[in-house]
């Protein structure tokens, strides 16, 4: 056989091709690609626990406890390593019961890291936990962390102080400093002071062989201790938030209560609710879903979300207006037969039977709807909003919660748009007496009657009354902005006057309630609810000459202001005031014998001749 040199050499050419792509491979792993394949394999040997902060606490005004931490066992697992062992996955899924494929949606949390640990299950229970450290050995991977699980010792405000859970990749932007996977505030409190509330979280450097088992910790990496968060002091009153929410059992509505002077909430009450430790645990999708369907919609915090026609609670604020835009004056008045005809309708005043004349106090004494169908079409819609939004109507009170409703406040840009410019002067009507288009919360309701206690300013209301940090005590970082509306002191003063012969006037329609120890001054409200009975609301401030607390409350369904909401307001102020309720109902079972008393003796004096002493 002849030897072929041209063979030869190509055998050598490939030859000195593969050294050179292999030297060529062998330069770019070490030369350059070092610094990842360092990494990776540090990974493999190096596991960073995460050390969780202590949540800050929750406390009310007086310092009662509201909000605790108590430990919880969560279940961590390393995707690269469970899925190297099959065997290991199949077992946790039998002891655990969680679904195959949301068991791998959970493994594929952090896409890219599959060294990093990710939360199997949370609130793993104690025979749970005993049936996977039986069978460690079996399961490498996977190991406990405690976490903090949220308590209730005085269980109230569910909606307020809301809940902690696993950030879902759906939320990701409103939480920009946190990952998915971790436990964050998700509602109320918890959600709005987040970062406050979580602290900083530690880490903790361990060794592992490469069957993922942990060795100990890593020598030369010092672990970092996490620093807890701090604690909230509410502006909340323990005891009178649990009364508030006591008196609307059976209902449902809300109750706000806020001192004046300051902005600070002392209630925010929201019937129906749920349990506060119901999101303190893991949430099943079937008691998720009872909650979305339930129709008394525990689930809407109805102090700060739900949206009512204020009704007639809204009058001191179209009066106020009238007066200082100069549309009235002190001396106008209207004639009340029961109604007005407007065009082909009858717009009714609740009193059929009409007021008679009327003027400004009797308007609010007695609620006449005349005159501020009359009023409302004397000032024009421009006017009307104008003055109207310098309350806290149709914009957010800016409280430090999420999902504030701003409610509505009907502009004629508004109206507009909503009736394509084919509205009417009955539109007017409507809104006139806080009904139609308007819509606000107990809590804008809550801030304006605030605002009538001061003679017309008020301060945004707020829930944190300080920040804890250790044994120092700072000021919430908020903006309490002190608003002012511009109005006269003299209407003011007028508005709050009239407000006062609601509850003492003869003619007031909650004069029954009055209460010797106390000037209240407050009015009365019905707002039409087309699927179903009317609301009740009651809006009062007391005492009469300095204010110290103002109140709303709203009772849907309840249909009088008078009989459902007043009650509810007068009990919460007596309790705020110490006063008890029993001197009260005996010094109105008194009046009511001494009336009952003089109306037999009226009729006995009617009943009987005239003397020949008192004919002329």
């Amino acid at each position: 056989m002849r030897f072929d040199p041209n063979r030869l050499n190509a055998l050598i050419l490939v030859a000195v091709l593969l050294c050179l792509v292999l030297l060529f491979r062998l330069a770019r792993l070490q030369l350059v690609q070092s610094d990842l394949y360092l990494r990776q394999s540090q990974t493999n040997r190096v596991r960073v626990i995460e050390k969780p902060p202590l949540r800050g606490l929750m406390l009310d005004r007086h310092g009662q406890l509201l909000v605790d931490n108590y430990p919880s066992y969560t279940l961590m697992g390393i995707p690269r390593v469970i899925r190297q062992n099959p065997d290991a996955r199949d077992t946790l899924l039998a002891i655990t019961g969680i679904d195959s494929v949301e068991f791998e949606k959970r493994l594929e949390k952090i896409p890219g890291n599959w060294y990093t640990p990710v939360r199997l299950l949370r609130d793993v229970p104690f025979e749970m936990m005993a049936a996977i450290e039986e069978r460690r050995a079996r399961i490498p991977g996977v190991h406990f962390r405690v976490e903090v699980k949220r308590a209730y010792p005085n269980p109230i405000a569910s909606h307020t102080l809301g809940h902690i859970g696993e950030l879902k990749i759906e939320r990701r932007e409103e939480f920009p400093n946190f990952q998915e996977g971790d436990i964050v505030g998700l509602a109320g409190l918890e959600q709005q002071w987040n970062t406050v509330l979580t602290g900083q979280r530690g880490y903790e450097y361990l060794e592992v062989d490469a069957k993922g088992r942990i060795i100990g910790p890593l020598p030369g990496m010092e672990s970092q201790d996490p620093s807890p968060g701090s604690d909230l002091i509410l502006t909340i009153d323990l005891e009178l938030q649990q009364t508030a929410e006591q008196l609307l059992q059976g209902w449902a509505g809300s109750a706000v209560c806020i001192e004046p002077k300051t902005g600070e909430v002392l209630v925010l009450a929201s019937v129906p609710d749920y349990p506060p430790e119901t999101f303190a645990g893991t949430l099943s999708p079937a008691e998720w879903k009872a909650l979305q369907d339930d129709p008394m919609k525990p689930l809407i915090h109805r102090a700060v979300q739900g949206s009512y026609p204020p009704g007639s609670t809204f009058k001191m604020a179209v009066l106020a207006s009238g007066l200082e835009s100069g549309t009235i004056s002190t001396s106008w008045g209207v004639t009340c037969a029961g109604g007005y005809q407007l065009g082909r309708r009858f717009f009714r005043c609740w009193n059929h039977g009409g007021h008679g004349e009327v003027e400004h106090r009797l308007s609010i004494e007695s609620s006449c709807d005349v005159f501020y169908y009359l009023l409302g079409r004397q000032m024009g819609i421009e006017t009307y909003y104008e003055y109207m939004s310098r309350f806290p109507f149709g914009q957010k009170t800016g409280i430090d919660l999420p999902h504030e409703n701003a409610g509505i406040l009907p502009s004629q840009e508004y109206l507009d748009k909503r009736y394509g410019g084919g509205w009417t002067e009955g539109q007017l009507f409507n809104i006139s007496i806080g009904q139609g288009d308007v819509l606000t919360t107990p809590l804008q309701c809550a801030t304006f009657t605030a605002a009538l206690a001061n003679g017309g300013w008020w301060i945004e209301p707020h829930l944190v009354k300080h920040v804890k940090n250790g044994s120092t005590y700072q000021d919430p970082d908020l903006p309490l902005t002190r608003h002012e509306t511009g109005f006269s002191d003299e209407v003011m003063k007028l508005v709050r006057d009239d407000m006062l012969a609601v509850t003492e006037g003869p003619r007031g329609t909650a004069h029954w309630l009055q209460d010797p120890r106390l000037q209240v001054a407050g009015k009365t409200g019905t707002s039409q609810n087309p699927h179903g009975e009317d609301h009740a609301l009651f809006v009062a401030f007391a005492p009469f000459e300095d204010p110290e607390i103002a109140v709303a409350v709203v009772v849907e369904h309840g249909e009088h202001g008078s009989t459902a909401a007043a009650p509810i307001a007068y009990k919460l102020i007596r309790k705020y005031f110490g006063l008890d309720e029993e001197t009260w109902q005996q010094y109105r079972w008194s009046v009511l014998r001494e009336r009952a008393n003089q109306a037999r003796a009226d009729s006995l004096a009617a009943a009987q001749p005239d003397s020949p002493e008192t004919l002329e």
